[in-house]
């Protein structure tokens, strides 16, 4: 399986990279000339890199392969997208508990939320290390990635809608 990536130019220097995750989120990194590989982890536990040997700076986990493609930067280096891809799926939406605010608890777990966009449970200290939270309307909201906080950003009433039914 090939993965299709997006680069998008952002200097002479530099550009954006992205992709389309299977489990329905859209990664990015920015990518800048002489850098080191740019990495963007997902939700669902797939790994993405952009650089020379981007490849090679994946750290291997069980039931995940390596995807690689190599492509030419706007200034003509040699460079790789390259994935670690496992299951692809978000964790698993408790029964009647999407869409849950901090001060909620997500599947039992008092250290843990609901991320109203995809429905994965997302542990507080974690989301709040990473700045994977937004407040909307006087409530704070937890995400599982920079995806699902992104897509929120854009349209917080369509996920925290009654009828919204998380379907990544």
């Amino acid at each position: 399986m090939q993965l299709d990536h997006d680069i998008t130019p952002n200097s002479g220097s530099a550009f954006k990279a992205g992709y389309a995750c299977p489990c329905g989120c859209h990664p990015e990194v920015t990518y800048e000339q002489g850098a080191m590989p740019a990495h963007e982890g997902c939700c669902c536990g797939n790994q993405f890199a952009v650089g020379p040997s981007a490849s090679d700076t994946l750290m291997p986990a069980e039931g995940f392969r390596p995807e690689v493609q190599a492509f030419t930067a706007p200034w003509g280096e040699a460079l790789e997208a390259a994935w670690l891809v496992g299951p692809s799926v978000h964790g698993p939406t408790p029964e009647g508990d999407q869409g849950s605010t901090a001060d909620e608890s997500g599947a039992g777990d008092p250290d843990a939320s609901i991320d109203p966009v995809c429905g994965m449970t997302v542990d507080r200290a974690v989301a709040h290390e990473k700045g994977l939270h937004s407040t909307h309307e006087g409530r704070e909201y937890l995400f599982c990635g920079r995806g699902c906080k992104l897509e929120f950003g854009d349209d917080p009433g369509r996920y925290l809608d009654p009828s919204y039914v998380p379907s990544m």
